[in-house]
């Protein structure tokens, strides 16, 4: 049987596809995968995230629909990660309910006891503003590059950079004989 002249095009132009997303894929994980983790502080939940985010941006990019890919990339990571964090604190609110435990409303890990102090500290800042001061400071992103990440404006990157600065500020001033926030030291 023979191959029409499309359908060898077409085969030919998907394999050529699938080895140029693989250089892509070969390019941005490490970085995905450490934005990842500095958003969510669990490796696993780390690869599970960029996993997810590289066949969202695979589609739109087979598709022709992706200018920059890392940029792309990073904010499709962001916002997987902020999908999971939503989750996990919906599921703790609600084990916390279940319980009559106040402690399950909080977005604390419970592994962060063992992490250094500014670990702690990023972990306790609310999901938006942790993603800023990763983005801006870990990521090393200007304020227009995180904005664009996030899909905020530069000031909404600037307003919630300070706060999140600020607040870690406060936590790491605490003795350290004073245990943080979810009785973390």
């Amino acid at each position: 049987m023979r191959l029409q002249e499309g359908t060898v095009l077409t085969i030919v132009r998907a394999a050529v596809d699938e080895r140029s997303f693989a250089a892509v894929f070969s390019a941005h994980h490490r970085d995905a995968v450490r934005l990842a983790y500095l958003l969510t502080s669990d490796a696993a939940q780390a690869e599970d995230i960029v996993g997810e985010a590289f066949a969202k941006v695979y589609v739109r990019w087979k598709r022709g629909e992706v200018r920059d890919v890392g940029a792309y990339l990073r904010r499709a990571v962001a916002n997987e990660a902020n999908s999971k964090l939503r989750r996990r604190y919906l599921e703790r609110r609600e084990a916390g309910r279940q319980r009559g435990d106040e402690r399950g409303v909080r977005l604390i890990d419970e592994q962060a006891a063992d992490r250094d102090e500014v670990w702690s500290a990023l972990g306790h800042l609310p999901a938006r503003q942790r993603q800023a001061v990763v983005l801006r400071y870990y990521e090393d992103l200007s304020e227009a590059e995180t904005a664009e990440v996030l899909g905020v404006s530069v000031g909404t990157v600037k307003s919630q950079v300070s706060r999140g600065l600020a607040r870690m500020h406060t936590l790491l001033e605490q003795p350290t004989s004073e245990p943080l926030p979810g009785g973390e030291r």
